[in-house]
């Protein structure tokens, strides 16, 4: 499906293999950074659709100029599975700026998915891309959906590292962070796990298989990336970020596990507890998390932030590791806000939003980790 503009000459259509060259210097231009691999397994590799889903803008003598990713995921929600895209990267040329091309690629990716998979769209905002998506907001039928922030807690180890967070803000706010430090307010506790029975175990890489059967082992109602063993190969070959696995286990099994993942390419060493398996649990993961997150803390002394995305991780565990949430002063001073925004898509009438039974335009029917959150 092509969208045109006879006014101002522009036309949005699919990516087509000979795009590839192009979208890449386009990332290099808007996002001062371009890497092929991490490009093809984004985009190319991706298992879930036979398209590579990239909308692309072109001027009318066929110069690309603008790009609108998607990346494809299964999302699960209760006792149902359906494809997703994942809202990425919008891009636009400088000097083609201020033409309506990130609306006309909005509106192309929302009518080309319209009447075929995926039928869920997912974005991570930010507040200039949120207040962009707003103004389409009938036309996207983002009042059938959900718009909410999602937690970010950080563990602050060094607090000049909160530059690369939060950008000019954070030069008259990193003397008192410190200061704050010394205070205790971001403290470096280590605490204790309450349950000495239950051990850790290390694995280099990320078990696909050993992990799907734990995400499976305790099913979340809630709306989350669906984490078979295909999913966990698949998305844990980034090659921005390093993982590792940590899993914990009671008298040799298996009772929850973390992927951590170390992002490459940083001045800062950044390291995420991008993941938990299973998303929820009782007792028993509730000490094996708090077993995990100690264990984190003492392998990354050295690290300069530890961050956890999302509620899946219990918040009286993280503070009592020293994570604190960045909608609490003064991470509130020196972070931004981190939106979900998710939808429908589809070109029929929606009354009411309903996935596997789960209600998905109330906010709490959504259960992220960082394992979502990279993506986007």
């Amino acid at each position: 499906m092509d969208d045109e503009d006879g006014r101002e000459g522009y036309r949005v259509r699919q990516y087509e293999p000979g795009d590839r060259a192009t979208v890449l210097s386009l990332y290099e231009t808007v996002f001062d950074r371009t890497d092929p691999n991490w490009f093809d397994w984004r985009y190319v590799d991706n298992p879930y659709l036979d398209e590579t889903p990239i909308a692309v803008a072109e001027t009318a003598d066929g110069e690309l100029v603008g790009a609108r990713p998607s990346v494809p995921i299964p999302l699960r929600a209760g006792d149902e599975r359906v494809l997703a895209v994942v809202q990425v990267d919008p891009m636009v040329h400088p000097d083609h700026r201020r033409q309506g091309l990130f609306s006309k690629m909005v509106t192309h990716v929302y009518d080309h998915y319209a009447s075929r998979e995926p039928q869920v769209s997912i974005g991570f905002p930010n507040e200039a891309v949120l207040g962009a998506l707003e103004k389409l907001g009938e036309r996207l039928s983002l009042h059938r959906g959900v718009t909410r922030e999602f937690p970010v807690y950080y563990r602050v180890q060094n607090p000049t590292a909160l530059t690369s967070l939060g950008g000019d803000r954070t030069s008259k706010t990193l003397g008192k962070l410190a200061t704050a430090a010394t205070r205790g307010y971001l403290s470096l506790r280590t605490g204790t796990p309450d349950d000495a029975d239950v051990s850790v175990r290390r694995e280099r890489d990320v078990p696909a298989g050993e992990l799907a059967t734990l995400a499976a082992s305790s099913p979340l109602p809630q709306a989350h990336a669906d984490r078979d063993a295909e999913f966990y190969a698949w998305r844990y070959a980034n090659p921005r970020f390093e993982y590792e696995t940590l899993l914990a286990e009671r008298g040799g099994s298996p009772v929850a596990a973390f992927v951590v993942g170390t992002q490459l390419g940083l001045d800062s060493t950044v390291v995420h507890v991008t993941d938990v398996a299973p998303l929820t649990g009782g007792e028993a993961w509730t000490d094996a998390v708090d077993a995990l997150l100690a264990r984190v803390v003492a392998d990354n002394e050295d690290a300069d932030l530890l961050s956890v995305f999302g509620e899946a991780i219990p918040d009286r565990l993280l503070r009592k590791y020293g994570f604190v949430a960045n909608d609490e002063a003064p991470l509130s001073r020196v972070t931004s806000a981190n939106y979900l925004v998710a939808r429908p898509l589809t070109d029929e009438t929606v009354e009411e939003w309903v996935v596997g039974g789960q209600r998905l335009s109330a906010g709490e029917r959504w259960r992220f980790t960082f394992c979502e959150r990279e993506i986007g």
